[in-house]
């Protein structure tokens, strides 16, 4: 009665790298449905001169 009793090899597990793909690929996939569901305003304001920007900050507090 020598048998040794082993479970089942592993079949089918993915690597690390392979996990990682998977998951950045279906965030990225995931990201573009919502974008192109609600289209955000992505455009940034124009800047200001800093004076400006000092001015009309004082004229606000009064």
């Amino acid at each position: 009665m020598n048998k040794t009793y082993r479970g089942k090899l592993p079949t089918g597990t993915p690597s690390l790298a392979w996990s990682t793909v998977v998951v950045v690929a279906s965030l990225l996939a995931g990201a573009s449905v919502v974008h192109n569901i609600y289209k955000p305003d992505l455009s940034l304001p124009p800047v200001e001169n800093g004076e400006v920007a000092k001015k009309e900050e004082s004229v606000n507090k009064v």
